[in-house]
């Protein structure tokens, strides 16, 4: 009876999660990572246990969604996964649990967004831009709108700079430092797009 009120639970606060979401250029084409989290509650006790069988209507939904790697990792690290108790890194090893020739091995989830960098470096190129980052009334300066068109080309890597433990403790405010390219201006800027997919 505790494990059918928790999967309709965890079925509820998907289904919200989804009505609320924004659709953006993210991880998942047209759709959400939390829209594409329903999909994966066949898989909701394989992924909190590792030593849990994966059944096979599990592995089918992964199977699909494991075309996209990166999808399939925004849906783990979502705010619905983790609101429901899944754990990452058991539920990335479900495509192993399920005996999938074809997975991607190795691949990491949430890490190396930035290629040939870190974010902390990214971040540091960044610097032209320290109090726009803080206030929005700050005046946007030339020199930070370049660094933002340059790092801004992957916003991957300039999601996980301005997500990451440095920016925290540089006082840097997502939700404003992602209105800077609208500041600056840029006409070909994401519009709607939301870090990590939420």
């Amino acid at each position: 009876m505790e494990a059918s009120i928790k999967c309709f639970f965890i079925l509820g606060l998907l289904t919200i999660s989804a009505i609320n979401c924004v659709y953006g250029a993210g991880e998942c084409p047209k759709s959400t990572p939390d829209a594409e989290a329903m999909k994966l509650i066949p898989c909701a006790t394989a992924a909190q246990d590792a030593d849990a069988a994966v059944p096979s209507s599990c592995c089918a939904q992964v199977k699909k969604l494991g075309q996209n790697p990166k999808c399939l990792c925004a849906v783990m690290l979502s705010n619905t996964a983790k609101m429901s108790g899944v754990k990452p890194e058991v539920a990335l090893s479900i495509p192993k649990r399920c005996n999938f020739a074809d997975r991607p091995v190795g691949y990491k989830c949430g890490a190396g967004e930035c290629p040939n960098s870190t974010p902390k470096a990214e971040l540091m190129k960044l610097a032209p831009c320290g109090s726009t980052a803080r206030d929005t009334n700050a005046v946007v300066s030339s020199s930070c709108c370049a660094q933002v068109r340059n790092v801004g080309q992957d916003l991957k890597c300039l999601c996980e700079a301005m997500l990451s433990n440095s920016a925290k403790r540089f006082g840097i405010k997502p939700e404003i430092a992602l209105t800077i390219p609208k500041r600056c201006n840029f006409a070909d800027r994401p519009v709607g797009y939301q870090c990590g997919g939420t």
